[in-house]
């Protein structure tokens, strides 16, 4: 199997089914999750896809961790720095946002019962608050997340090396990443999409995993945390 293929291959097992089977459930389902799937579901899924992304790293695309996720030179606690930077750039795309893109684009949805349902579930329960905020929040979605996300760049960058390529499978990529989170609306599609070409930018010029990881838990735990203590008791 030629190195197209394989690639194509491993984007086709570990990215694009979880993505469909998502867009595909918010379309046609209506049932919210509960609070135990929202905290069931992104360790089960989320942790079980690293698993397998890792795998077809290794065995199908024949790279190693490093080849593919952290290739770029750098220090521990110089990752953890960017990530605080990321993390402020985050924020600043937020509050940029909510002042222009939501106001031109406003949201018609219902608001989101099951995020609210488990916001007050964990506002209240130091078990659940412990389990989301530890390996929910860091294995189950920032680390599945950008896994995900470096992996599927890393594959396409694969097919071609020229720089004009790999621009385009930026592009391509976080328009993937952002319509997945079509549920948010056209706004939050959008948003999402910009927020990921920031980080595929990111990780295209120094390669680093980490900063990512601590970024994308350090942006949503923050958020997250600030609406918990709202439903307080």
């Amino acid at each position: 199997m030629n190195n197209t293929l394989r690639n194509i291959l491993a984007i086709s097992i570990a990215i694009l089914p979880v993505n469909i089977l998502m867009i595909w459930y918010r379309l046609t389902q209506t049932e919210n999750f509960s609070t135990v799937d929202m905290i069931v579901y992104p360790l089960l899924f989320g942790g079980g896809l690293s698993i397998l992304i890792l795998l077809l790293n290794k065995y199908l695309i024949k790279d190693t961790f490093k080849e593919t996720f952290n290739s770029g030179k750098g220090i521990w606690y110089w990752d953890i720095l960017a990530g605080f930077g990321l993390t402020a750039i985050y924020f600043a795309l937020f509050f940029l946002e909510r002042a222009t893109l939501y106001q031109w684009i406003p949201n018609h949805n219902p608001p989101n019962t099951e995020l609210i349902d488990t916001m007050m579930a964990l506002a209240n329960n130091p078990v659940l608050l412990f389990i989301w905020f530890g390996p929910v929040l860091w294995i189950g979605i920032a680390l599945f997340e950008e896994l995900s996300r470096v992996f599927l760049l890393k594959c396409l960058w694969n097919i071609n090396k020229s720089k004009n390529w790999h621009m385009t499978a930026i592009f391509l990529a976080s328009s993937l990443i952002g319509v997945a989170h079509l549920y948010q609306g056209t706004a939050g599609i959008i948003s999402i999409g910009l927020k990921s070409v920031v980080m595929s930018f990111y990780f295209y010029k120094y390669r680093r995993l980490l900063p990512l990881i601590i970024s994308h838990a350090l942006y949503d735990g923050i958020q997250f945390a600030f609406f918990i203590m709202q439903f307080r008791i």
